[in-house]
């Protein structure tokens, strides 16, 4: 890999290095990755310009990361120590690394997060696969598909209007809020000591247990409130933990309560045993193809920047 520096006053493109520049003599310098990049340390802002395909193996990176509009980012052993913004249909790709500042992607393609840790997520539309990472701050997303799986979360998960919002084997250390997701949500062998709230769902809520969307193997818990309310989606809870109350108001159909849920605080609302005329009707669907499918776009999207940011480097030599 190679790094060059330079004072500009164009747009300067390197294929198959990092490349730092700046636009003007008081702009502040900047490196751009097209291509490879290795095990060294960029001491400013990062961007992958449009359309291009940046990979970073231990890279360390002192500044703001941009990820610009069609853009891939794929890294592993790497840390940012600044924010990441991913842009209109870019992707990010995570392995192993570290983002101290918060990631904050719009109407991108998606985001997958593997066995990394970050600060604070903010997402708006596209997608947000995060599997076995820890999210230090609050993680918010809307309008997109949220998936979470073997992660601890040290504040709150929010999924609003987005398609679903799943969450497997995880931990929520503050609060837990889905609304108004189209496709409802699961809620799988999990924890969360915050309140928890359901509201303005659509399809069905599968919260903890065998549900409408499948089985779920291990307990769920809810170390606060519990309130499922104005759902029009087939919802049920069961093998369940609830330390505090349980609203369950303006469900249509009502919320189902199996008989391995445990709720230690008063019920306020409507609530209906398995088989009830008033639980609705279900509708099977699998879970784990939410997962699954997330999974095969992230791997095709990064197959694809690791092979463009190949040929980057191949058309420098």
């Amino acid at each position: 890999m190679k790094i060059r520096t330079f004072i500009a006053t164009a747009s300067l493109v390197a294929s198959g290095s990092l490349v730092a520049f700046s636009g003007s003599a008081q702009a502040a310098l900047y490196t751009t990755c097209v291509g490879d990049g290795g095990a060294v340390t960029v001491s400013n802002d990062l961007v992958v310009p449009a359309g291009k395909s940046c990979t970073l193996t231990g890279t360390k990176v002192k500044g703001t990361v941009t990820v610009e509009a069609g853009a891939d980012l794929v890294a592993a052993g790497a840390t940012f120590n600044g924010a990441v913004n991913v842009e209109e249909d870019a992707y990010l790709d995570l392995t192993d690394s570290t983002v101290k500042g918060v990631l904050t992607t719009d109407s991108a393609f998606g985001t997958h997060l593997e066995k990394s840790s970050l600060k604070a997520v903010d997402v708006t539309e596209g997608f947000i696969y995060a599997v076995d990472s820890t999210l230090g701050g609050n993680v918010n997303t809307s309008a997109g598909e949220l998936y979470v799986s073997g992660s601890t979360l040290n504040g709150s998960l929010t999924g609003a209007d987005n398609q679903y919002s799943d969450v497997y084997d995880s931990t929520v250390k503050g609060a837990l809020t889905v609304d108004g997701n189209a496709l409802g949500g699961v809620f799988c062998a999990s924890e969360v000591y915050g309140a928890a709230t359901y509201s303005g769902n659509a399809d069905n809520l599968q919260i903890g247990g065998e549900g409408l969307l499948g089985s779920c193997a291990g307990a769920s818990y809810f170390g606060g409130n519990l309130s499922v309310t104005d759902n029009t989606a087939n919802s049920v809870l069961d093998n369940s933990i609830v330390r505090g109350a349980l609203t369950a108001t303006g469900n249509n159909p009502v919320l189902v309560v199996g008989e391995l849920a445990r709720v230690r605080g008063a019920v306020t609302g409507e609530t209906a045993a398995p088989g009830d005329s008033s639980a609705g009707s279900a509708r099977k669907a699998a879970p784990q193809d939410r997962g699954a499918d997330l999974a095969e776009r992230a791997a095709e999207r990064a197959a694809e920047a690791r092979a463009d940011a190949h040929e980057a480097g191949k058309s420098r030599l």
